[in-house]
């Protein structure tokens, strides 16, 4: 029963048939999910106090001979042995006694895979995409972030405007594990609120580096000197490294310069946010920071942050003196 498809929709539908693969790999770029669906699978098809029957190997305790004879194993007086096997690498560089594995298990054992890294080249993932189930999760789109992050408040008898939940994802960014801790603290914080609203999410949510980062290339695209001086400020208060500033604002302008070159042949946001790989709700804003450049400028700007770079790890600069002058350079580009 081989599946690729939405991670979710399986499992759920999987659970709901009561009808399982003999084999399992959860991957993908959002932790979150990819753990939130491990364990309501590994709920679903045992018991995981059983220690007879269910089984955990972690990173370099995950030794192959162990778990493909585990795997072959009949359970202890129950109807499954399940193997939950978590960021073991073997789908990196492949693993030659589990490849031979899937044929050899009992029919009463469940293998699950939680892989971090992997290369879907190797002939051990594409054995087990052929035997059993792959499930990816991805970073949801906007829409489907918005109506979760509604929900984890909705569900617990408690309201918050669209505002809110937009400013909340725009402080925290899309990572669901940091946006589930913040929904939390609000929840905590909020209790006798009647509504949530954007000013609550401003005064208790942390602004993470990465939004003042995209305040600072906004105040850069409007050339307004006060605004971003003022934001860099900020993010020394934070004590965020020098050469971390540099990868953060080096990484903005590739994006804007991604995104002026995607302006040229679409002007759908969901398109241009595929072609870039970036967030969707992003889009505007990126947009919206090209408008106060021609693409000569950004090539320029890429430049001037490659050259900051340079100069730093050859000693001619010390790095905080670099990127200051990188910025008041950037804020002369006109």
């Amino acid at each position: 029963m081989a599946q690729k498809s939405d991670g979710m929709s399986i499992i759920n539908t999987q659970i709901e048939q009561e009808s399982y693969s003999a084999v399992y790999l959860f991957c993908g770029d959002e932790p979150y999910l990819v753990n939130q669906y491990k364990d309501k699978l590994i709920n679903a098809v045992c018991d995981k106090s059983d220690s007879m029957n269910y089984m955990v190997y972690k990173g370099e305790n995950a030794v192959a001979e162990d778990i493909r004879e585990l795997a072959a194993t009949m359970p202890f007086f129950a109807d499954r042995r399940v193997i939950l096997v978590e960021n073991s690498g073997f789908f990196k560089k492949g693993n030659e006694v589990l490849e031979a594995l899937f044929d050899e298990m009992a029919d009463t054992t469940i293998l699950v895979f939680v892989e971090s890294e992997l290369d879907k080249r190797t002939k051990l993932y594409k054995q087990l995409a052929k035997a059993g189930t792959v499930v990816e999760f991805s970073t949801p789109d906007e829409r489907t972030l918005l109506t979760w992050l509604k929900s984890l408040f909705t569900r617990e008898g408690m309201k918050i405007d669209d505002e809110a939940v937009y400013t909340l994802l725009q402080n925290v960014g899309t990572d669901m594990n940091l946006l589930a801790n913040e929904a939390e603290k609000l929840k905590c914080y909020c209790m006798e609120c009647d509504k949530i609203d954007a000013a609550a999410v401003e005064r208790l949510c942390v602004n993470q580096v990465e939004s003042k980062i995209f305040d600072m290339m906004d105040a850069l695209s409007q050339r307004n000197a006060t605004k971003t001086m003022r934001l860099y400020d900020d993010l020394l208060m934070l004590r965020e490294p020098a050469m971390r500033l540099l990868f953060l604002v080096t990484r903005q302008y590739n994006i804007l310069l991604k995104v002026k070159l995607a302006l040229e042949t679409e002007s759908n946001n969901s398109k241009i946010a595929s072609a870039v790989k970036i967030p969707p709700f992003t889009v505007k804003k990126y947009v919206s920071q090209c408008e106060g450049y021609t693409y000569s400028q950004l090539v320029e700007c890429v430049d001037m942050c490659q050259r900051a770079d340079s100069d730093i790890k050859s000693g001619r600069m010390k790095d905080n003196m670099a990127v200051e002058m990188l910025i008041v350079n950037l804020l002369k580009k006109n």
